[in-house]
């Protein structure tokens, strides 16, 4: 095990049994083959993917499941201390575009059980959707609407998201367009300025870390894009051999090499906001580099 200490908080480099890891949210399956065919050859894995300290994945299911696919073994993790409070469980909202007119939304959303309940105001929303962490919402133009299903259609957090993917479905076999926004981006006003008159944002439940890690570990799943995980710190450029995941080693010896590995590498450190490789993090970053 590699371990780093940063402000108190303890990040754990190692390498683990794919088949120890517990995932929480189903793949998009065109994401997850393009993986599959790319790790076919995988000539070294760049980032580990992160978890808690119970195995249960918070960001890298897609890579996780193209190892499962390919019958990788092992795999490199970032532990971390999923309920320390500079750990944050964010959502992935729905931005519905292409839409005639709201009743399409409100009319499929009555199919299936839902009531609506319009709110006078953003912030009236969201407290709302904190009391209720079940409940859906609908923001269109400046209007803003509670959702909520009785028990039979959504006793818990699984079944909550999954009525979320049905209400997508639907939508998107009456051609309606769907994008997946962070949930912060809807509460800006410059983005609630620019809404289209054919857009609506769908509010995703706010479900509690608890709820994350029990589903997981009860080997239920959501709907994908459900979570959305920001870290205090992440790890990049491990860079392990592709090879190792291809030999017949134990996972003594193929962590001693990754501890080896690793400590041939400098660190360098960079502030939040970082665009590496074209993604943007809002974590502070910590880059091996030889």
């Amino acid at each position: 095990m590699f371990s780093i200490e940063i402000q108190k908080l303890k990040l754990s480099l190692e390498i683990v049994p794919v088949a120890s890891l517990f995932s929480h949210e189903k793949v998009i399956k065109q994401s997850a083959n393009k993986l599959i065919l790319e790790f076919k050859n995988l000539a070294s894995l760049q980032n580990p993917i992160i978890v808690e300290e119970n195995h249960v994945i918070l960001d890298g299911n897609h890579r996780a499941y193209a190892f499962r696919a390919l019958n990788f073994k092992f795999i490199p993790v970032c532990k971390i201390d999923y309920f320390n409070r500079r750990t944050k469980l964010r959502y992935w909202f729905r931005l519905l575009d292409n839409l005639e007119n709201i009743d399409l939304v409100q009319n499929t959303i009555g199919s299936l059980g839902g009531t609506l309940h319009p709110q006078p105001d953003l912030g009236t929303l969201k407290k709302e959707l904190e009391k209720n962490c079940l409940a859906c919402g609908i923001q269109f133009r400046n209007q803003y609407t509670l959702v909520d299903f009785p028990e039979t259609e959504a006793c818990d957090a699984v079944g909550a998201y999954n009525l979320i993917q049905k209400i997508q479905d639907e939508l998107s076999d009456r051609d309606v367009t769907l994008s997946y926004i962070p949930c912060n981006t809807a509460q800006q006003e410059k983005f609630c300025a620019r809404l289209k008159p054919d857009q609506v944002v769908l509010w995703t439940p706010r479900i509690t870390k608890q709820m994350v890690v029990d589903t997981a570990k009860m080997k239920m799943v959501f709907a994908p894009k459900t979570t959305r995980h920001v870290i205090p710190v992440r790890p990049l450029n491990v860079n392990v051999p592709g090879q190792w995941f291809r030999e017949n080693l134990t996972m003594e010896e193929i962590n001693r090499r990754f501890s080896a590995l690793l400590k041939e590498k400098r660190m360098k450190r960079f502030s939040p906001g970082m665009v590496l490789d074209g993604r943007y993090y809002e974590e502070e970053l910590i880059v091996f580099y030889r």
